[in-house]
């Protein structure tokens, strides 16, 4: 009888442990959804989504949402998604071929057109509209925001946010394997449409970015894009990185800036400007690239403090191949 009650009294606990379980289970899954991003409500984990940005497609990667996508625009041509289908352009999304794909979510930048948003709708695909970072405090909340839409206010939340500091943890390995007593100056250069030479102004995400590659930026205190040529004269990198050929010609057209180091040397390497706004896996890869560039040969006597030249001459970066 005593035995009876004893596996009774089990068989109870049992049940009641088993249902606060499922409670708990069902209580952390509702914490998860439905997720509002802006005026929209996604009710549940998207399953299939279609990006109309090369940013934002960039940050989905680097989270490792990208096995989610079943489409993007022609403007998201990094290589590591090229074998997502094509929808057509962020402006005007083919938005039959978004249908056929069962997309469950469009991710923008950019508002779409009335009559895009209105055939969406009635296929009753939300669309969601983030913009790109203009700091890196706000690339943690970007992060933070599409890793909620992605995978849940919860779990996705944290994985945006822990996807953000690991990109912030790689720059600065990148950082510290460079040798502390080689200074490297550089720069970065782009034409305007009105075919001005132009830099990174000092206070953009991207003159940011540009400061974790390492190198001694020459126009680091820019506060307008337009570049003055007697302080590039002056200046004289080390380094160009540059973000066309046009850049390259017109420097090479005049004599003076054709005699700066970074040309005389062949110091010269071409980062799309397209890509200083790619904020994901490319801003790990541009940095990498980077710093490969710049500190992977040996440095030289030059470049080294006066004290150092010696033990500078026989460093290598320890992390390029």
């Amino acid at each position: 009888m005593f035995k009876k009650s004893i596996s009774l009294f089990l068989c109870v606990c049992l049940i009641i442990a088993m249902t606060l379980c499922l409670c708990s289970c069902k209580d952390a899954k509702n914490d998860e959804y439905p997720v509002t991003i802006g005026d929209v409500t996604i009710e549940e984990e998207p399953l299939n989504i279609v990006v109309l940005s090369d940013c934002l497609a960039d940050v989905i990667s680097y989270m490792g949402y990208d096995v989610k996508m079943v489409g993007r625009s022609i403007e998201c041509d990094q290589e590591f998604l090229s074998i997502v289908p094509s929808v057509g352009s962020a402006q005007s999304p083919d938005v039959k071929a978004i249908i056929a794909s069962e997309a469950d979510l469009v991710i923008t930048e950019a508002s779409v057109s009335k009559n895009t948003k209105n055939a969406l709708d009635q296929a009753q695909i939300p669309v969601i509209t983030l913009k790109r970072a203009d700091s890196f405090e706000n690339l943690k909340t970007l992060y933070a925001q599409l890793g909620a839409a992605l995978g849940g206010n919860v779990s996705g939340r944290a994985t945006g946010e822990g996807a953000y500091d690991e990109l912030m943890t790689t720059f600065s390995d990148f950082e510290n394997a460079i040798p502390s007593n080689v200074v490297k100056t550089a720069c970065y250069l782009y034409v305007d449409e009105n075919g001005t030479l132009c830099t990174l102004t000092k206070g953009t995400i991207q003159h940011e970015f540009f400061s974790h590659c390492g190198a001694t930026n020459i126009f680091s205190e820019q506060e307008k894009s337009e570049v003055d040529l007697e302080q590039l004269k002056i200046g004289t990198p080390a380094y160009i990185f540059y973000s066309d050929e046009n850049v390259l010609n017109l420097l090479n057209a005049d004599d003076k800036l054709a005699a700066i180091d970074a040309l005389t040397n062949g110091n010269t390497y071409q980062v799309k400007l397209s890509d200083l706004s790619r904020q994901g896996r490319t801003y790990e890869d541009l940095c990498y690239n980077m710093i490969n560039f710049m500190f992977g040969k040996k440095a030289t006597e030059d470049e080294a403090t006066p004290d150092e030249e010696q033990t500078v001459e026989e460093t290598t970066v320890g992390y390029v191949s």
